[in-house]
């Protein structure tokens, strides 16, 4: 005879209990510390990102200011070695903005920096980040309006950043340095800085928010000279050359920076 064995439930064990997963989540000191490295890392990889972009904007500055030189060249091979006009004694079809454009084929940025806070107005406007050297292409004292009137073309300064004080008209082509070094010599420096823009570049920081006119004594510009070669000049250097009476923008006699 079979028994049939009964399996009696323990009274003392206790029901299964089922384990939910657990939820997990940040705290409140948590979440302040991990903003409190994000921001120390932005901190650190800010200025890095900013030189990195600064770098490549001042090789777009320097290649547009080549490429000018090189038009220009090839504008006085084909003109007995005279310079292009500007619009102070000439129409617009008959300024360098235009006659040039041929050289460059027809391509507007290499007349716009990259960095001109004004860029879309002057695009706008068929206006340019770039000026020409007056004693270049305007006659009057000092004149040097074809390239074989020059003794040193690696010593003279063909072609100037604008000035953002500026407007962005296409007749704003040139610059006055004639006007730049005179009586007072104390307005030799704001004199040039009303032509032309200095501290394009500040090497560190944002280069479309510049210090205020009286302390520019940082930064950098691109300067094209008539042999075809482009320097980046510091503002300080510039600034010391208005302050004792050297009107660096005379043909055959920009200083060179040691």
């Amino acid at each position: 005879m079979h028994h049939k064995h009964k399996r009696h439930r323990n009274s003392n064990a206790r029901p299964s209990q089922c384990t939910s997963p657990g939820r997990s989540g940040f705290t409140v000191v948590e979440l302040l510390v991990v903003i409190t490295v994000i921001g120390v890392l932005i901190g650190l990889l800010l200025p890095a990102v900013q030189k990195a972009r600064e770098a490549a904007d001042r090789v777009t500055d320097a290649n547009n200011l080549r490429q000018i030189g090189i038009a220009t060249h090839a504008f006085c091979d084909t003109h007995r070695g005279y310079f292009p006009k500007s619009t102070h004694d000439t129409h617009f079809e008959g300024a360098w903005i235009h006659t040039l454009s041929p050289y460059f084929e027809d391509v507007d940025s290499i007349r716009l920096c990259p960095v001109d806070p004004q860029i879309d107005k002057r695009r706008e406007n068929q206006g340019t980040s770039y000026i020409f050297n007056e004693y270049l292409c305007v006659p009057g004292p000092d004149q040097a309006l074809s390239i074989n009137h020059l003794q040193s073309t690696h010593r003279t300064i063909m072609v100037f950043t604008i000035s953002d004080s500026r407007g962005t008209a296409v007749t704003e082509d040139h610059t006055h340095s004639r006007n730049w070094i005179r009586y007072p010599q104390s307005g030799n420096w704001s004199r040039v800085l009303a032509d032309v823009k200095a501290d394009r570049f500040q090497g560190v920081g944002d280069p479309l928010e510049p210090p205020p006119a009286a302390d520019r004594n940082s930064g950098f510009a691109h300067y094209l000279f008539a042999d075809g070669h482009v320097e980046l000049i510091p503002c300080q250097i510039v600034k010391g050359w208005a302050e004792a009476d050297i009107n660096f923008a005379l043909p055959n006699l920009c200083p060179v920076v040691e």
